[in-house]
C-alpha cells in the first residue's frame, strides 16, 4: 500500500482538477500588482503630519493582504474534494516539499494576521475620532479585544511550533481512518500535501479551529461595533461645525464600506471553512468561491482605501496628474481635530 501511495503522490498530488480555477487565481495576481504597487507608493510618498501614524497602520494592512493574495494563488492552490474533510495544496509549496500541515499553518497566521491588523486599524480610527476616548466604556472593550487577539495568537504559534511533529502523526492517522471509513474516496488523501479535519479526533485540529473560531468572533464584533458606535457618536454631536461632520460622515462611509468587504470576503469564507471541519459540506462550486473571495479580499479592500480615504486618493490623482477638487479648510480644520 505505502509504495502504490508513493506512486499516486508522485502522480497526483500536484494536480488541479480544474483548470479554470488554477488560472482564474494566477490571473488576480497579474491584475492586483499594479493596484497594490500604485497603493504602496502612495502611502510612502505621502508626508502629512496628521496622516503619518495612519498610514503605517494602512501599509502594513496592505502588504500583508498582497502577501496572502500571491501565498494563496500560486504557493498554496488550495483544492477540496468534497465530501471529504480535507484539504490539498497544489502549489509551489507542496513542489518545493512542503507538509500540508506546515502550509495550513501558514495560511492561518497570514489569515490572522490579517484580521488582527484589521482590529488594529479601527481601534486607531476609534482614538482619532474622540478626544476623550479614553473615559468610554467602549474603548476598554476594544483594548481587551486586542489583548485576547494577542494572547490567542501567541498561543496560535507557541502551541503549534511544540507539537508540531504530534500534529503530524495525528495526519497521518486521521488521513488512514478517512480511507479506511471512505474506501471510494481518492487515493490523493494519502498526499503528504493535504490536510485532514478531524476536531473530535484530533486535540490539535481542535485547537486551531477553536482559535480560527475567536479570531473571527473578536475581528466581527470589533469592527462592526466600532463603526456602529461611531455612527451613533456622529448622530449625538451634529451640533458640531459643517466641515466637521462632513469629514466625520466620509470616515464612517470607508468604515462601513471596509466593514461590509471583510464580511463579506474575509468573515463568511473562514466561517464556510469553520462549518465544513466541524459538520463537512457537498458544494465544491461554494468552496472554489469561498476561496476566489479570501485571496480578493484585500484587493477589493485597497481598491475601497484608494477611493475613500481622501489623502491617499488626492495623492494618487496628484501622481497621475490629474484635477481634483480641493477643500483645504474642511481638510485642515479636519486634521486639526484627529490626528491621523
Amino acid at each position: 500500500m505505502n509504495n502504490f501511495s508513493n506512486i499516486i503522490t508522485n502522480m497526483d498530488c500536484f494536480t488541479v482538477r480544474s483548470p479554470d480555477y488554477c488560472w482564474m487565481l494566477h490571473s488576480i495576481c497579474f491584475v492586483s500588482f499594479p493596484i497594490y504597487s500604485i497603493a504602496i507608493i502612495v502611502l510612502l510618498r505621502t508626508k502629512s503630519t496628521y496622516f503619518e501614524t495612519y498610514k503605517h497602520f494602512l501599509t502594513w494592512h496592505t502588504l500583508t493582504n498582497f502577501i496572502s493574495e500571491v501565498y494563496n494563488s500560486w504557493f498554496l492552490l488550495p483544492v477540496v474534494h468534497l465530501p471529504y474533510p480535507l484539504l490539498r495544496f497544489t502549489g509551489f509549496m507542496t513542489q518545493f516539499g512542503f507538509s500540508g500541515l506546515f502550509q495550513f499553518y501558514t495560511i492561518n497566521a497570514l489569515i490572522h494576521q490579517t484580521a488582527y491588523s484589521i482590529i488594529e486599524m479601527f481601534l486607531f480610527r476609534f482614538k482619532a475620532s474622540l478626544f476623550n476616548f479614553k473615559s468610554t466604556s467602549f474603548y476598554t472593550y476594544l483594548r481587551i479585544n486586542v489583548y485576547v487577539f494577542r494572547i490567542t495568537l501567541f498561543l496560535f504559534f507557541v502551541v503549534n511550533i511544540v507539537t508540531y511533529f504530534y500534529a503530524l502523526d495525528q495526519q497521518t492517522i486521521s488521513k488512514r481512518e478517512l480511507l479506511f471509513n471512505h474506501p471510494e474516496a481518492p487515493w490523493v488523501i494519502s498526499c503528504d500535501s493535504v490536510v485532514v479535519a478531524a476536531p473530535f479526533r484530533d486535540p490539535i485540529t481542535m485547537f486551531n479551529l477553536i482559535v480560527w473560531m475567536i479570531v473571527v468572533f473578536v475581528a466581527f464584533t470589533s469592527t462592526s461595533s466600532t463603526s456602529f458606535y461611531l455612527w451613533k457618536y456622529l448622530r449625538e454631536n451634529e451640533h458640531r461645525s459643517p466641515a466637521v461632520m462632513r469629514m466625520h460622515k466620509m470616515l464612517l462611509i470607508t468604515l462601513f464600506v471596509q466593514t461590509a468587504i471583510h464580511g463579506i470576503m474575509l468573515g463568511c469564507p473562514n466561517l464556510l471553512f469553520l462549518y465544513a471541519a466541524f459538520f463537512g459540506a457537498n458544494h465544491e462550486m461554494v468552496a472554489q468561491i469561498a476561496f476566489y473571495c479570501l485571496t480578493t479580499h484585500g484587493l477589493v479592500s485597497t481598491i475601497a482605501m484608494m477611493i475613500l480615504t481622501k489623502p491617499i486618493k488626492i495623492a494618487i490623482l496628484q501622481m497621475f496628474k490629474c484635477p481634483f477638487p480641493r477643500r483645504s479648510a474642511d481638510v485642515a480644520q479636519y486634521s486639526a481635530s484627529n490626528k491621523i
